[in-house]
């Protein structure tokens, strides 16, 4: 063999290795720009995961970009005067919708008529590790019904929620059933619950009406309206966990005046939900919406809307007589235990059929100025609202008592001009009032 190319021979050589070089050239550009695209789009991901954390701030789900920015399940509102449980405004009030981490108002209320808030309770396993928003419990760290409230109320913990439904119930499923039993006894319509803490269950739902009812009622608890009304707390460290600080993730008690509560709520099955409630002109009102991505902006717009149409109007005066009755040859009254005020709107036409509630504990002789029980109001087969009355006449027969389950009134009222007409009558018998 020759020990030397020939000039043809190197020229296809050199040729070679110009392609080769090309070619390298040509797939380093591609790989670069590949991996230029796979960092832009980390970046997305990574931008895309801040903007969900700040929007959906209470993170009780692994987020689904798709489903919780293009899913279209339907919206729901209801805002509730908390006191009488007059409606507001609403749309959608009775459809099932599920409500997240807004559950936790259940949760807490259960809690709170049923422990000791000082008690210290040593948490189980079961409640550790709880998915979703979390105070980072461990097991056998002690902590107070009190600091768990906290924990549960305004960081959302799911885990917070588990602890104290072992310690209040021995043990989730009871607790759960007490949840239930609770909603039974408010007479939701609409309302079941699955868990403490508000992770997705098929069987587990609410509405918005039930919602802002469970919330009402919770909102007469002063304890309740403590917590939730607080932007911070400090639960104190002790022999077996360190100090921890707790910020409440409701941004309307900074930014809407007079807000006092009550709890946010999101998961990917649920959208971005919102139990908002205000107290302005002696008037407590509470507003949840369910599904609605501009949370934050609904309730704050429909509250808005609820103080300007409506302002609360003394319908009554402790001690004054709803109706005189004629039973077995005797004269029994009824009157108010203390003054009535309900959120009333200019042109209001309010036409009602009230039921009496008497106490069925109810022993003769009954001293007079007891509370008797109750007359409840529904209009549209929704309760408008409920007055404690007290007898003025001891009542010494059992007969009256009975007589008193049975009875059936109607009571109507308008709000013309600023003036109060009301009509309120038992049995055929009425008397009419007027107030300015």
């Amino acid at each position: 063999m020759s020990r030397y190319f020939s000039i043809k021979t190197i020229s296809k050589i050199i040729l070679f290795s110009i392609a080769i070089i090309i070619l390298n050239m040509i797939l380093f550009k591609t790989y670069s720009a590949i991996s230029d695209m796979s960092g832009i789009f980390e970046g997305f991901e990574e931008k895309r995961q801040s903007i969900d954390k700040d929007a959906f701030d209470d993170n009780d789900f692994s987020y689904d970009f798709k489903e919780s920015f293009f899913a279209n399940r339907g919206t729901s509102y209801a805002v509730l005067e908390a006191s009488t449980l007059r409606v507001l405004g609403g749309e959608n009030i009775d459809k099932k919708m599920e409500m997240a981490s807004t559950t936790k108002i259940m949760t807490a209320l259960v809690v709170l008529e049923n422990s000791n808030l000082d008690k210290e309770f040593k948490i189980p396993k079961e409640a550790v590790g709880i998915e979703g928003s979390s105070i980072y419990l461990n097991e056998n760290q002690i902590w107070t019904i009190r600091d768990l409230l906290y924990g549960l109320m305004l960081r959302s913990g799911n885990d917070s929620a588990m602890a104290l439904a072992i310690a209040t119930a021995g043990s989730c499923d009871r607790f759960v059933e007490m949840m239930n039993e609770k909603a039974e006894e408010l007479n939701l319509k609409n309302t079941h619950f699955e868990n403490p803490h508000g992770l997705h269950s098929d069987t587990h739902y609410t509405s918005a009406y039930d919602l802002a009812v469970i919330s009402s009622y919770a909102m007469r608890n002063d304890e309740f309206v403590k917590i939730v009304s607080s932007k911070s707390y400090v639960a104190e460290a002790n022999q077996t966990r360190e100090r921890q600080y707790f910020l409440n993730k409701n941004k309307l008690l900074s930014s809407y005046d007079g807000a006092n509560g009550i709890k946010t709520g999101y998961t990917t099955d649920s959208g971005r939900c919102l139990v908002s409630s205000a107290l302005k002109n002696n008037m407590q009102v509470v507003c949840v919406v369910l599904n609605c991505y501009d949370m934050w902006n609904a309730c704050s717009h429909y509250m808005d809307k609820a103080f300007d149409e409506y302002q609360p109007v003394e319908m009554g005066k402790k001690g004054d007589i709803l109706a005189t009755l004629d039973i077995n040859d005797k004269e029994y009254s009824l009157a108010l235990q203390s003054n009535f005020v309900l959120p009333l709107k200019e042109g209001d036409n309010i036409e009602c059929e009230g039921f009496f509630d008497i106490d069925e504990s109810l022993e003769v002789p009954v001293e007079k100025g007891s509370v008797v029980g109750k007359i409840n109001f529904y209009n549209d087969n929704r309760l408008l609202f409920g007055v404690n009355i007290v007898n003025i006449e001891e009542i010494n027969d059992t007969g009256v008592l009975r007589k008193l389950k049975n009875l059936t009134g109607n009571w109507n009222a308008s709000f013309i001009d600023g003036e109060i007409k009301q009509i309120f009558g038992i049995n055929g018998g009425s008397i009419q009032k007027r107030c300015g």
